[in-house]
């Protein structure tokens, strides 16, 4: 019997090693047409990350190091970058491995900086409050937070609890005031509770159908219905986000990486599987590969083959990360070690 299950676990073992190395082969996928926008974009915001110490810290003091390449031939890779007059496919051909972490198609989605409407004085209309961080919160629920939170904590009101609500999911956006005047929302902490989908909830209890639930069809069947019902939708999601204000309106929001975000280039991606900094590769079905970097974390983004690409401000950006869910390939570029 011992022999028997001895013999089990070496085929295991081998089958696991050849579905890794099956994985983690180069894939011909650099050979297909890129937008020539991703390239340039690409290459100017690396050019950023090579120069930042977080980067290299972060590849040293991963988990899967050196997986995705060793420091020096990181180090070796960026000097070249730094070095580039023009970006082309080229470059990373000559200078890098395509690998993938695992066969399964995993989910792109989309995130964004929202807008929305705020005032510096409580009213019967701006009576929602934005919290600053207070680690008095740590454990408490949505509603407890909503129903005892300290005034010395509001940072600002706002109109309304599903603009809010959202706000809090995209993490950052822009405050304006009833006079145009514009401030920075920057993500300043969490209640550290577990984030829960409520476009999942409303699919399961048969308010929208799988296919059609996004950010524009949530926010309608929440307007749209009594605030009881949408107080308890919007309190399935325990999670509470806590912000700080930046009058520093035209920087783009700052990721876990420690950067400024690149529209269409940052992406966010599960730390557990890859270190911050990372270049990637994402393929979705029908359409061209682009290339991206690992620039910040999400708590609703969980496997190796789920990205939430940032989209940037404004009704544009909105429009393209609230629609945006597509079965997606994620490739890592690993430097060569000469």
């Amino acid at each position: 019997r011992k022999s028997f299950l001895f013999h089990i676990l070496i085929s295991f073992l081998v089958f696991a090693k050849n579905l890794e190395l099956r994985a983690t082969q180069p894939t011909n996928i650099i050979e297909e047409e890129f937008d020539s926008r991703n390239l340039e974009n690409f290459f100017s915001f690396n050019a950023s990350v090579c120069s930042s110490k977080k980067f290299f810290s972060n590849i040293l003091n991963h988990s899967s190091y050196p997986k995705f390449g060793s420091l020096d031939a990181w180090k070796k890779v960026c000097k070249k970058f730094s070095n580039l007059k023009h970006p082309n496919l080229k470059f990373i051909k000559e200078n890098f491995s395509i690998k993938q972490v695992s066969l399964k198609r995993g989910l792109l989605t989309g995130y964004y900086e929202p807008t929305i409407k705020i005032s510096k004085e409580k009213s019967e209309k701006f009576k929602y409050p934005i919290l600053k961080y207070n680690k008095i919160y740590i454990g408490l629920t949505r509603k407890q937070i909503e129903l005892n939170y300290k005034k010395k904590d509001v940072l600002l009101w706002t109109d309304s609890k599903i603009d809010l609500f959202f706000l809090q999911i995209q993490g950052s956006g822009i405050g304006v005031f009833e006079n145009k005047t514009k401030i920075k929302i920057s993500y300043s902490g969490n209640n550290e509770i577990k984030y829960k989908s409520i476009g999942k909830l409303l699919i399961k209890k048969n308010y929208l159908r799988g296919k059609d639930a996004n950010l524009f069809t949530i926010k309608k069947f929440l307007r749209e219905s009594e605030a009881k019902v949408t107080d308890k939708i919007l309190n399935y999601n325990e999670r509470y986000i806590f912000f700080k204000i930046d009058d520093n309106v035209k920087k783009f929001a700052k990721g876990a990486l420690g950067m400024q975000l690149k529209p269409m280039v940052s992406i966010a991606i599960d730390r557990k599987y890859y270190p911050l900094g990372i270049l990637m590769l994402l393929k979705t079905k029908d359409e061209k590969p682009f290339l991206a970097i690992a620039s910040d974390v999400g708590s609703a983004i969980k496997g190796s083959n789920r990205a939430d690409i940032y989209t940037g401000r404004g009704k544009k950006a909105e429009e393209i990360a609230g629609k945006l869910k597509k079965k997606l390939l994620l490739y890592t570029l690993v430097p060569y070690s000469e």
